[in-house]
């Protein structure tokens, strides 16, 4: 804690202001936006929270950099305008896996934005040694239930897992910490396959629907890591881990949108072989939209199950009548049954990603 003194003509104030080290694990689209957004809110932070974040370490799979003092916004704007250029991050530091760890203060916060599980044991150290840590990387968290446990026992928040910045985790925390008793989540967490099913439902062949996802870059390079549903499964799996459900990845029901034996293919044979699914997708669309349905790829948890599919929702209701390529999670409870709560907006986005990473982190810093 670094002193203030803001002093008047009548009378002299001392203020405490905590200088909290942040470690970023991951120099991508969110991590670069996170320093930025860093830098920029300095001052506000500085007012409003008495807070004033540091910078004291970056890693990503090409390099680790570290400052104990904290790197200046310049230092930031110019290693950002490196990996923005394609560049390493360091051309002569250690990589990430084998050189990140020990430097860590253990007062640190570590914020994972990669989207590899190549962080978990950089984490587990993190935490080990009393640091925290903000994920918005959901595959930690969607591991084996032991690395669960370890990481959610104590400082850690992990808001941006599922849905972006959009208040999901915080909203079934309070939920759950005001004794109520959540009995259904359902929710549409992915605009990809948003897109995709609102195409579907309006006759779109399935894959001209693919191909022109992957032009406007809505889909991964790879469409199948969309078009498998795991993405939306981790995203369940992290939920019903919060409602207290003992479940493991393979415990998750997960409907594809393509056979398996297609995983086989490389990208662009996969791109030529998609129109064979036009058939049977069609043929799924209108069964599940019969009556007047929406079709929706949704998650779903309740009585101890989790699943991630598509599901025909009625119009009416709160899942069947968001804009497909926007994210709801719905929470049916003791207290919210006849009218479930529902958290529902733009769910992806790497600078709104980032804005509720840095959320996460100032809630952190002044618990911690």
């Amino acid at each position: 804690m670094n002193p203030v003194i803001l002093s008047g003509s009548d009378n002299v104030c001392l203020i405490m202001m905590k200088t909290q080290p942040v470690f970023l694990l991951g120099f991508g689209g969110v991590g670069r936006a996170l320093a930025r957004q860093i830098c920029d809110a300095s001052a506000m932070h500085e007012r409003r929270n008495k807070l004033r974040l540091q910078i004291i370490g970056i890693a990503d799979s090409s390099g680790v950099l570290m400052d104990g003092s904290g790197f200046c916004d310049p230092a930031l704007e110019q290693l950002i305008t490196r990996k923005v250029r394609g560049e390493k991050l360091t051309t002569d530091g250690p990589q990430m896996l084998t050189g990140v760890r020990s430097p860590i203060p253990s007062n640190a916060i570590v914020v994972d934005t990669t989207a590899t599980d190549a962080t978990v044991p950089i984490i587990l150290e993190a935490k080990a040694r009393g640091c925290g840590v903000v994920l918005a990387n959901k595959l930690p968290l969607a591991g084996p239930i032991s690395g669960w446990d370890e990481i959610t026992a104590s400082k850690a928040r992990w808001e941006t897992t599922c849905g972006s910045a959009l208040p999901v985790i915080s909203t079934l925390d309070t939920l759950l910490n005001s004794g109520d008793e959540v009995t259904r989540i359902e929710g549409s967490l992915s605009g990809t396959l948003g897109y995709l099913s609102s195409e579907l439902a309006a006759g779109t062949p399935f894959g001209e629907a693919v191909r022109v996802a992957k032009a406007q870059g809505y889909t991964e390079p790879d469409p199948r890591q969309d078009l498998g549903g795991k993405d939306v499964a981790r995203k369940a799996l992290i939920l019903a881990r919060m409602l207290g459900y003992r479940l493991e990845m393979s415990d998750v029901q997960i409907e594809s949108l393509y056979p398996v034996e297609m995983d086989a293919l490389s990208v662009d044979e996969f791109m030529r072989e998609v129109d064979s699914l036009n058939a049977s997708m069609a043929a799924r669309a209108a069964a599940l939209t019969a009556g007047g349905k929406k079709l929706r790829y949704a998650a779903t948890i309740e009585n101890g199950q989790c699943k991630a599919g598509l599901v025909g929702a009625d119009p009416d209701t709160k899942l069947g009548g968001i804009r497909t390529t926007d994210s709801i999670v719905i929470f049916t409870t003791q207290y919210f049954s006849d009218n479930p709560v529902a958290v529902s907006g733009r769910g992806a986005g790497q600078v709104v990603t980032a804005s509720g990473c840095l959320g996460d982190v100032v809630s952190l810093a002044k618990e911690m």
